[in-house]
């Protein structure tokens, strides 16, 4: 074969080549051009869902700071009020604590006139005894003395009597 037959041969499959790579090339440009137009209204989607999200996002933020603000509000509330509960317990603890001192000073006291009035009253019977009974004692054993000296004077000896004897009559 010739130069020029083979330089032919060569130029057409060179030109076929080139015909099938433009196709090709004008295939994937469709292809790309489809991709493309998916890709753009997916991103438009997207961009619409992600606007919405946005404007969620933005609303549920103006609804949150109000309530953010309220309760920082709130937490000074709480913290001032555990501030006043805690100074209520503390003067309440105290309170209790002096009320209790002062109630064992007291119960001392009723146990210090308890133990006196009893030591009294003790003294009081003691000085009875020694003081009344046992002169009333003497004096009604003097009585009894000079009863039986009268009764012994004015009847003669009395016969002494069996005090069994009178208790066996006294039992049958």
């Amino acid at each position: 074969m010739s130069t020029e037959a083979v330089l032919t041969a060569f130029t057409g499959i060179a030109a076929l080549a080139l015909l099938l790579q433009g196709l090709a090339l004008w295939g994937i440009r469709n292809s790309l051009r489809t991709v493309s137009s998916r890709v753009e209204t997916v991103t438009g989607d997207i961009q619409k869902k992600f606007e919405s999200v946005a404007t969620g996002l933005t609303e549920l933020l103006a609804i949150l700071k109000p309530l953010a603000q309220n309760l920082e509000t709130i937490e000074h509330h709480v913290a001032a009020t555990t501030e006043t509960v805690h100074k209520r317990v503390a003067d309440l603890d105290s309170f209790l604590e002096d009320t209790t001192d002062a109630a064992r000073l007291q119960v001392a006291k009723i146990q210090d006139l308890v133990d006196t009035m009893s030591n009294r009253v003790e003294e009081t019977f003691d000085f009875l005894q020694r003081g009344v009974r046992a002169p009333v004692t003497e004096l009604s054993a003097l009585i009894r003395g000079i009863k039986v000296g009268l009764d012994f004077f004015m009847r003669g000896r009395r016969k002494p009597t069996r005090p069994s004897h009178q208790d066996e009559e006294m039992f049958i």
